[in-house]
């Protein structure tokens, strides 16, 4: 048998991670003196401490790793790693798109130049459409959206220039849980693929249309500009929900500065009661 100093040196594992793991019953003494309080290990439980080690460093909590030490059967184990695997690709992808959406930011703050706006008065008629509505995390979740639109369209004649656009239905301020829905529009008469839903978006006699140049972070600009110039004209107030229609997009060029993009806002004339 091993003195903990012993085991310490032995393992490379140090008095205090195994003085912490005997508190918090991961891995205990094999004996402990009852005269002398000296903790006793044996050679055959090093294999058990060097697993606890690796859970511990592949991000573990000790509550989970107390749960996976006393799974026995391999497959459910490696299950359970795998699991662990799939948790940190995604932890990866997601500090990949806010790398991106920084680079992005400190582009804009570099740039001084305005995108080219165009803000005009017009209607929207009524269209027919099949689409995939849904809570999301957030903006930045809409291309997923229409990643699973595309999908469960397969197989149906749709090419590029069929008209899509999505629907933003909140009306008040959301910090979480986007209601967006994207659409694609189809004859009334089109048989729709199950998990989708097939409707008429009423259009309305009035809305202001801003037509942005460039990538697409350049549409908050569009926003700004659409503030300001609705407090320029406080007879109007919005209603319904904002529409976005990508003319030029990233299926279109690999160039993000000949993105084309309409932001349709309805409004409603507060005399026209």
């Amino acid at each position: 048998m091993f003195l903990i100093g012993e085991m310490s040196r032995i393992t490379q594992v140090s008095l205090r991670m195994l003085r912490y793991y005997d508190k918090n019953d991961l891995f205990k003494p094999k004996v402990v003196d009852e005269w002398t309080g000296y903790r006793y290990y044996t050679a055959d439980q090093i294999d058990d401490l060097y697993r606890i080690v690796q859970l511990r460093d592949l991000g573990f909590t000790i509550n989970e790793i107390a749960q996976l030490i006393q799974i026995k059967e391999k497959t459910e184990y490696i299950k359970r790693l795998q699991g662990r695997k799939e948790d940190i690709l995604k932890e990866i992808q997601a500090s990949k798109d806010r790398l991106a959406r920084m680079n992005a930011y400190l582009e804009d703050l570099l740039d001084d130049t305005n995108p080219e706006l165009s803000i005009v008065m017009k209607s929207i008629p009524d269209k027919e459409v099949i689409s995939l509505r849904r809570r999301v995390e957030d903006y930045y979740c809409e291309a997923e959206l229409w990643a699973e639109l595309t999908k469960r369209l397969e197989g149906m004649e749709i090419n590029e220039k069929t008209e899509s656009f999505s629907l933003y239905h909140d009306l008040d301020d959301r910090e979480e849980e986007v209601d967006m829905e994207v659409c694609i529009v189809c004859p009334k008469n089109q048989v729709v693929p199950e998990g989708l839903i097939h409707r008429q978006v009423p259009g309305t006699e009035c809305a202001v249309s801003l037509m942005i140049g460039g990538p697409y972070r350049k549409i908050s600009k569009a926003y700004q500009a659409f503030g300001e110039w609705l407090e320029s004209h406080p007879e109007y107030e919005m209603v319904g929900p904002n529409r976005q229609i990508c003319h030029v997009s990233e299926c279109d060029t690999d160039n993000e500065q000949e993105y084309l993009t309409e932001l349709l806002i309805p409004l409603h004339h507060k005399n026209n009661s």
